[in-house]
């Protein structure tokens, strides 16, 4: 183990405490005489890297709609569908000699995007056939990555999607014209389903949006509502995600009129993602415990944002810093993780910010990985002066709780789990490509400064 040494005298005493042999903390100084502080450094723990995969995680309680595929012949493809409850935003009545003219669904860009904006992205849409609501428990809230409801075999329209980000130019496609004149005849004549929201949602679940394109990385986000108001029945004023039924009177102009139904507020709109890990290290890569180490994938390990797949670390050497004194203390603990290289870009970019997770050998999420303060750990993007990006975790807490309980074996129990948020795991394709050093590169690292202590005691 590579180990620097910085000897202090008197200095160190005042600052850092220690431990005496039944755990309590003593200010260096205070009962001892004769004492020699020395403050020491060591980076080259070995690590255990290895990509395990969650359970479930939650996609529910987003404001906005995403859709994508990620394709991705590492770690598997992820395909993303968003599933929405629609209701009428007004009630309207629909003159005796209106016209049908037809029902439209309109897409309003918010401006998120992966993947090359160039080539048109394809999604189907289908209605919904099952309530949209949680399943298993009746005090659960929100809706998970896995769950995937019932819908109708015939898609009621196909969307082309062009990804203008900083143009935010609005996508639209017809719907079926049998549902569109349906609705249109139910409205005129007063059926009760458009009469209140909650009748509505028993008439018409809601509807699934399925990415078609599946060639290439992309993901897209849209508006779900807006407090505006468009002023005319031209598609280029659309503020929000909405489907409008348009008809119009005889002697109307042009434009006409039209309702418009939008995604209901408070819902459980949510995203399902479907994974196809064939072919790939990760193929029978089970929730239950289940890990593939780097040693089995290539050597790096992953996180891929939609698909579950997260970074798990253990510390099989960390407990041997016990040895370095029988009195010893940890001053500061970092975890630096850093990509490796050439495996992100605008296509695929690397998670905002990454949190800890404390785990046993089960992977179960146990808690938020707190600092000294209480307060969770997580990291967002830096960047050294090379402009290379890298993520820095403080893990004092960790590291004091492992070398306490611990011993010095191979498979510790007591590990951590690196992830992004549930936002960012629900509403983006995003991932990290770890290297576990085998070539004696410094992607993942565990810097630990301590300091031990040899002193006489007072008679």
């Amino acid at each position: 183990m590579k180990i620097r040494i910085l000897l202090l005298i008197g200095v160190v005493a005042a600052i850092f405490c220690t431990c005496d042999p039944d755990g309590d903390s003593r200010v260096v100084g205070d009962v001892f005489t004769d004492s020699r502080a020395v403050l020491g450094y060591v980076d080259s723990f070995s690590l255990r890297l290895s990509t395990v995969r969650l359970d479930s995680f939650i996609t529910s309680g987003n404001t906005d709609i995403f859709m994508g595929y990620c394709k991705d012949e590492k770690a598997g493809n992820v395909s993303a569908e968003t599933y929405i409850p629609i209701v009428f935003s007004t009630k309207t009545n629909i003159p005796d000699d209106a016209e049908y003219d037809s029902l439209i669904i309109c897409f309003k860009p918010k401006g998120g995007w992966v993947g090359d904006t160039l080539k048109p992205k394809e999604v189907k849409i289908y209605e919904v056939l099952e309530e949209i609501r949680p399943r298993y428990y009746s005090d659960q809230q929100q809706m998970f990555n896995h769950i995937q409801l019932k819908r109708s075999d015939t898609e009621l329209a196909t969307v082309t999607i062009d990804p203008f980000p900083k143009r935010r130019m609005v996508s639209w496609a017809h719907l079926s014209d049998s549902l569109g004149r349906k609705w249109f005849e139910m409205v005129r004549d007063g059926d009760d389903a458009m009469d209140k929201t909650e009748y509505f949602l028993d008439y018409f679940k809601g509807i699934c949006i399925v990415p078609q394109t599946t060639d290439c990385t992309w993901g897209l986000d849209f508006v779900t509502s807006s407090t505006g108001i468009p002023e005319s029945r031209m598609v280029d004023d659309v503020l929000q995600f909405e489907i409008r039924l348009c008809y119009h009177q005889p002697g109307d102009d042009e434009l006409g009129s039209y309702m418009t139904f939008v995604p209901k507020t408070n819902s459980y709109q949510y995203v399902y993602f479907g994974n196809d890990r064939s072919g790939t290290p990760f193929d029978t890569l089970q929730i239950d415990g289940g890990k593939v180490y780097s040693s089995e994938s290539d050597h790096v390990s992953y996180i891929q944002t939609g698909s579950g797949m997260v970074l798990r670390i253990d510390f099989p050497t960390l407990a041997s810093l016990n040895s370095a004194s029988e009195y010893m203390s940890v001053a500061d603990a970092r975890l630096i993780i850093r990509p490796k290289d050439y495996t992100y870009d605008e296509a695929t970019p690397l998670p905002s910010r990454l949190f800890l997770i404390l785990t046993d050998d089960s992977n179960d999420l146990q808690s938020n990985l707190t600092d000294i303060s209480g307060n969770v750990v997580s990291s967002p993007i830096y960047y050294n002066t090379n402009g290379e990006p890298y993520y820095m975790f403080s893990v004092i807490w960790f590291v004091r709780k492992f070398i306490s309980i611990q011993t010095d074996n191979t498979e510790n129990p007591m590990a951590l789990i690196v992830m992004p948020s549930d936002n960012e795991n629900s509403s983006l394709f995003k991932r990290l490509i770890v290297d576990d050093n085998t070539q004696f590169a410094e992607y993942v690292q565990l810097q630990i400064y301590y300091v031990t202590y040899d002193y006489k005691t007072l008679n």
